[in-house]
C-alpha cells in the first residue's frame, strides 16, 4: 500500500466519523425539539393546600358576613335611639302595608 491509499483512506475514515457524529447530534436537537415539556401535574400536597386554603377563604366568609349584620344591628340600634320615631315609623310601614295587601285582595274578590 502506497502512502496516497493510507492518506486517502485516514481521510475517508474522519469523514465517516464526522458525519455520523453530526448525524447524531442532529437527531438528538431534533428530538429535544420536538418533545414539548409537560406541564406538571397537580401532586396530593397541592391539591390538599388548595383545599386547605378554599377552607380558609370560606371561614372568612363567614366571619366577614357575621361582622357586618352586627355592624348593621348596631346601626339600627343607634338609629333607633336617636330618634324614636324611626322605631314606629318601622312598624307603621309593616302595617301599612299588611293593610295595602288586604284591600288588593279585597279588590280582586
Amino acid at each position: 500500500m502506497g502512502p496516497e491509499v493510507l492518506a486517502f483512506a485516514q481521510v475517508a475514515v474522519i469523514v465517516v466519523l464526522l458525519a455520523g457524529t453530526l448525524s447524531a447530534i442532529t437527531v438528538g436537537l431534533v428530538r429535544g425539539v420536538s418533545i414539548k415539556p409537560k406541564p406538571p401535574g397537580i401532586s396530593d400536597a397541592h391539591s390538599q393546600q388548595l383545599e386547605q386554603l378554599q377552607q380558609s377563604v370560606d371561614a372568612i366568609a363567614v366571619e366577614v358576613e357575621r361582622i357586618a349584620e352586627a355592624q348593621r344591628f348596631s346601626a339600627k340600634l343607634l338609629a333607633e335611639r336617636a330618634d324614636p320615631a324611626i322605631a314606629a315609623g318601622s312598624s307603621s310601614r309593616t302595617n301599612n302595608a299588611d293593610e295595602i295587601a288586604l284591600k288588593a285582595r279585597a279588590a280582586q274578590s
